[in-house]
């Protein structure tokens, strides 16, 4: 869940929104939304515990040909179409301190991830772990020195009449838009049900608390980028960590900081390569002319699948 959309998605917030009420609030609300999404899901994946996410769960309950297309919706749209958005963010942070273009990194990122999930699924899932796993340090350690440093412009979360307007308005609906790209992959572990042990109970309590903790971190990045970064210079800005971890660091510092960027979204882009074969995986399962995709190596690892979604 934690990608290219909370450390880019600010700046075009700010454009139209000024009140910092309004602006935390709706990463508040998008959090609640991606919860209600989870409670429900987490109650379909413990009545069909199977891997395959919105293919599996439309096929069962309706119809194979409405969860044939949601399937390739998800894998195109939701899997495909977000790893080159976040390879596109990785390459643009990564131009703050190498000389390599930006579009030569994002491919590059793309082709290393791919190759630790087509040779073995262990060897993918330590990788997507260990990332996971750095990419949380990084959120909490950007949290913890933004919000101890003084910030640009004393911030009032208390909301005003203003604020209260601003919720009404078709910025603050366009806002959700970017809020909800952000909270995107909140149903991921859908996708890999029958890898997990003991689906029934820890597909439910992974996406509702995976949700909780990452709504909580959403919320103190905001409130860091607010503190760190003043408005008129928020506004149409897409690199938003970037100019936050400018102010937090001396120039040194924030190359450090931009590094850890790039591995965070590494994280991203393994999270959804791990999930996306395994809707293609499913539906060559369920349909004997895809059947090639259900196949797995040796080693576990779906490498049909994998190159497919990535081509």
């Amino acid at each position: 869940m934690v990608g290219t959309g909370v450390f880019t998605t600010l700046g075009f917030q700010v454009v139209e929104i000024k009140s910092s009420f309004t602006l935390i609030f709706a990463w508040l609300l998008g959090g609640i939304i991606a919860a209600c999404g989870a409670l429900s899901y987490g109650e379909l994946a413990a009545s069909m515990p199977q891997s395959g996410g919105e293919y599996h769960f439309l096929t069962r309950i309706f119809h194979p040909l409405l969860g044939f297309v949601a399937g390739w919706v998800s894998v195109t749209v939701g899997f495909s179409a977000p790893i080159a958005l976040a390879a596109m963010a990785l390459g643009r942070y990564a131009a703050t301190f190498t000389p390599l273009s930006p579009m030569l990194t994002a491919i590059t990122a793309i082709l290393i991830v791919t190759l630790f999930h087509i040779y073995d699924v262990r060897i993918g899932r330590v990788f997507q772990v260990v990332t996971t796993l750095l990419k949380l340090g990084v959120v909490i350690f950007f949290c913890i020195v933004g919000l101890s440093i003084p910030p640009v412009k004393e911030l009032s979360l208390l909301p005003t009449t203003h604020s209260f307007d601003e919720l009404f308005t078709p910025a603050f609906a366009v806002s959700l838009i970017y809020v909800s790209y952000a909270f995107s992959g909140w149903n991921a572990a859908t996708y890999v049900a029958s890898e997990v042990k003991h689906p029934q109970r820890t597909i439910p309590r992974a996406l509702f608390h995976g949700v909780g903790l990452v709504t909580i971190c959403y919320i103190l990045l905001n409130y860091v980028f607010l503190r760190t970064v003043a408005l008129e210079d928020l506004a149409g800005r897409i690199e938003v960590g970037a100019l936050s971890a400018a102010y937090m660091f001396d120039k040194e510092g924030a190359v450090v900081i931009n590094l850890m960027l790039c591995l965070l979204l590494i994280s991203t882009i393994s999270a959804m390569v791990l999930a996306g074969p395994r809707v293609l995986q499913r539906i060559g399962k369920d349909f004997s002319a895809l059947h090639p995709l259900a196949k797995r190596t040796h080693r576990g690892a779906p490498l049909r699948a994998v190159l497919f979604q990535q081509i």
